[in-house]
């Protein structure tokens, strides 16, 4: 089977909702339970709201509604429209209609006879107090309506007082706006003159500006002088880039040849291919190479050609030897050798004037370049900067040209409407509030304090919260369980048994035993339930320990009538006494003597032959008995020792059932070693007498040390307690024996078992709704 905690844990939620709604409900039976408690709280708070009610003063309330319109601004509103909106200032006329002067011109107005109702008693320099705590004034969101109400023990001075406060807060109105209408005109006067000697100033100042600018001109095509300058930055920064440009590739050129003449190369192939056209012409002069010496070249080229033409005529008609033709070939030679030497010596000509007069003059020629080029940077630089700096003035001139102009159109518009302002309040300041009443205030026929409904209702809530405070509080100081659900709930276990309440047998030895001696009595019957329960448990039980809480709760009773019990169901059964501190059970069945458990756990002898020795057979068939033997120094030692566990192996091979009497869990440490050993442990509880602290604790201390906790046994239960607090014990079945010779004895105690019975019928009843109504959450 899965385990409760472990569901619980998975979803604390849930667990967190059944724990509240479990709360609920118990705190709800608990009501129930006390419920005497909350009927005398409601009946005593209804007796003091009756009282009340019969002793209190009637209390009339007069009312009256006044209609407010204003017929034209204030001085501190900006336009005569603004006061439109009733919202702006009824929490103003609210507040006026309490204040003290309004208060003082009312009671002149009321006559004397009302004047005494109220405020006989009051000195009168406390009457505007009183009559403010008697009135109230208020008005409903977006409405220029004023409601207004006054409360006094007399009704006739009610309707009296309201109708002299009317009359009053209209008079306190008329005047005081009268004399704000005159004082708001010269003060609107002195600031229409302010606005016209600051307008001057302003328009004096503009003046000023535009003249100080020449260049604010306006060009009639839309633009102002503004772009147009704007237009020539623009140009000129285009120029000055471009400048620089050329004046940086110039500078480029000169420090080339420079480099060049000093490395000794070719300066004129760097001068033709990086000069312009300017600077060719230049080497062309400086190194002749003019259109002289191409005529001087292309002349010889052609004389050279006709003497060719010449010589061919010659010889044609002459010989080889002809003097003439001797003399042309030899001029021919010479022309020939003139032109092939032409070159050579033109270029040993260019060398030696390049390096005397090329040079130079290309220095020169790039040097007046730069300069030029820098003068006109320099230039273009100036009328830039210059451009940009009347920008920057005029940008500044007309900016504050626009402040002024913003400047003066506010105040123009702020000069009309004061100006509208003041003509309103001249032709308005004799009526500039308008005040009508809307609802006349009229007699009260009912007090409306005190109010019988309300009283009765305040009183039974009253009765309500101190019955169930009341009860709260007993409650928590009641530190007990009620409920076999909590006692679940609260131990995360199951209740195997409830036993009531038992009377003490006359009885020796197993004659004191209830199971034995009275096998047909009704109480037997719990003691059967908590064998089956142990019986049909899912959990291992063959070896069981029965403890308590506290001594004096019950389980050497559970624990030897459980035995009988097993024993009469057919189990071979034993049962051994291992409190030997106390020992309840030896005590009870007059087995105290140097024979039993302690003997044969310090015995030096065969575990055999110790238990047989010591075991002790009884009245009751198949139940054998291991009483607790002579007291020992170390009981802990004892049992937690392994001849203890050797002594339960040998008992399992022999008995079906094995049932340990233990020690207290808070006593002692004994039953936490036995809890180990066995396979599971009954707690037994006395609700009477047990704190739920106290249970809480030993059912932590036997899970903390590793102990199977099957369940607990509710013992000791009265009929009052099966009643009160949900706990209950009875059966539905008859008996099919007839009666024994205790019946007679046992008259009394039926009657009280059947009272059990019926009572435990509605403790059942209400515990299955709450379970049902604990899973519906």
């Amino acid at each position: 089977m899965s385990d409760p905690q472990g569901i619980l844990n998975s979803n604390p939620d849930s667990g967190s909702a059944a724990s509240a709604l479990h709360t609920i409900f118990r705190f709800l039976r608990t009501v129930r339970l006390r419920s005497g408690i909350l009927m005398a709280s409601v009946l005593l708070c209804g007796i003091i709201g009756v009282a009340y009610y019969v002793t209190a003063d009637r209390i009339y309330e007069s009312e009256a509604s006044l209609y407010i319109v204003r017929l034209g601004a204030t001085v501190n509103q900006d336009s005569p429209n603004s006061s439109s909106s009733p919202a702006n200032e009824m929490p103003t006329f609210i507040a006026l209609m309490s204040e003290e002067e309004v208060i003082l011109r009312a009671l002149q107005i009321l006559p004397e006879k009302y004047r005494q109702a109220d405020l006989a008693t009051v000195a009168p320099k406390w009457w505007a107090s009183e009559v403010r705590n008697r009135l109230s004034a208020s008005a409903e969101f977006n409405t220029n309506v004023l409601d207004i109400s006054y409360r006094s023990k007399d009704p006739r001075a009610a309707a009296a007082m309201l109708t002299a406060m009317l009359a009053g807060y209209e008079q306190f109105l008329n005047e005081t706006n009268r004399g704000l209408s005159e004082q708001g005109l010269r003060t609107l006067s002195i600031r229409l003159q302010t606005i016209e000697e600051e307008l001057i100033q302003l328009a004096e100042e503009r003046l000023a500006l535009k003249r100080s600018a020449p260049e604010l001109v306006d060009t009639g095509d839309g633009t102002n002088s503004l772009n147009v300058i704007s237009k020539n930055i623009e140009q000129l920064s285009a120029e000055f880039s471009k400048a620089q440009r050329e004046s940086e590739q110039t500078r480029t050129t000169y420090q080339e040849l420079v480099r060049a003449i000093d490395n000794g190369e070719d300066i004129l192939q760097f001068a033709l291919e990086t000069l312009d056209s300017a600077g060719r012409q230049l080497i062309e002069q400086s190194m002749g190479l003019g259109t002289q010496e191409s005529f001087h070249i292309q002349r010889i080229t052609q004389e050279l050609l006709n003497l060719q033409s010449e010589l061919n005529e010659l010889r044609q008609r002459y010989g080889i030897r002809h003097p003439r033709i001797v003399s042309l070939e030899l001029e021919i030679d010479v022309k020939e050798q003139y032109l092939l030497e032409f070159p050579e010596m033109q270029r040993r000509k260019t060398e030696e004037t390049t390096r005397q007069v090329l040079a130079p003059r290309l220095v020169q020629y790039l040097n007046q370049q730069v300069q030029s080029a820098e003068q006109g940077e320099q230039a273009l630089l100036e009328r830039l900067q210059a451009e940009q700096q009347k920008a920057q003035r005029i940008s500044q001139t007309l900016t504050r040209l626009d402040d002024l102009g913003r400047r003066m159109n506010a105040l123009y518009e702020q000069q009309a409407s004061l100006q509208s302002h003041a003509d309103g309040i001249g032709l308005n300041k004799d009526t500039f509030l308008s005040t009508r009443v809307a609802s006349r205030p009229t007699v009260p026929l009912k007090p409306v304090s005190p109010r019988l409904p309300i009283i009765a209702l305040l009183s039974m809530m009253m009765g309500v919260s101190l019955g169930l405070a009341a009860i709260w509080v007993l409650d928590i100081l009641d530190d007990r369980f009620r409920t076999p659900e909590e006692l679940k709930l609260q131990l995360d276990t199951q209740v195997l048994a409830m036993v009531p309440r038992l009377e003490e047998l006359g009885g020796t030895g197993f004659g004191a035993v209830l199971c034995h001696s009275r096998p047909h009595s009704r109480n037997v019957e719990a003691f059967r339930a908590l064998r089956t329960s142990v019986d049909f448990s899912p959990h291992e039980s063959s070896r069981m320990v029965v403890t308590s809480t506290e001594p004096g709760d019950g389980k050497t009773t559970v624990s030897s009538n459980l035995s009988v019990a097993f024993a009469q169901s057919g189990k071979r059964t034993l049962v051994i006494d291992a409190d030997m501190r106390r020992p309840g059970l030896s005590t009870m069945l007059g087995l105290r003597d140097d024979t039993g458990l302690s003997q044969i756990l310090r015995s030096s002898e065969e575990l055999e032959t110790a238990i047989q020795a010591n075991l002790r057979s009884t009245e009751v068939a198949r139940l054998d008995v291991i009483s607790c033997g002579p007291r020992p120094t170390n009981p802990a030692e004892l049992l937690a020792s392994e001849r203890f566990a050797t002594l339960l192996s040998w008992a399992e091979t022999r008995y079906e059932q094995i049932i340990i009497d233990a020690p207290p869990v808070l006593a002692v440490s004994d039953p936490a070693i036995l809890g180990r050993l066995v396979d599971s442990v009954v707690l037994v509880v006395r609700p009477d007498k047990d704190r739920r602290r106290m249970v809480i604790r030993a059912v932590e201390t036997l899970r903390t040390l590793g102990c199977s906790l099957l369940g607990v046994v509710v013992n000791h239960l009265s009929t009052s307690e099966a009643g009160g607090y949900g706990y209950g014990y009875g059966y539905g079945y008859g008996y099919g024996y007839g009666h024994d010779q205790h019946d007679s004895e046992e008259h009394e105690e039926h009657s009280s078992a059947s009272a059990l019975y019926e009572l435990s019928l509605g403790s059942d009843r209400d515990s299955g709704d709450h379970r049902s109504m604990s899973r519906a959450a």
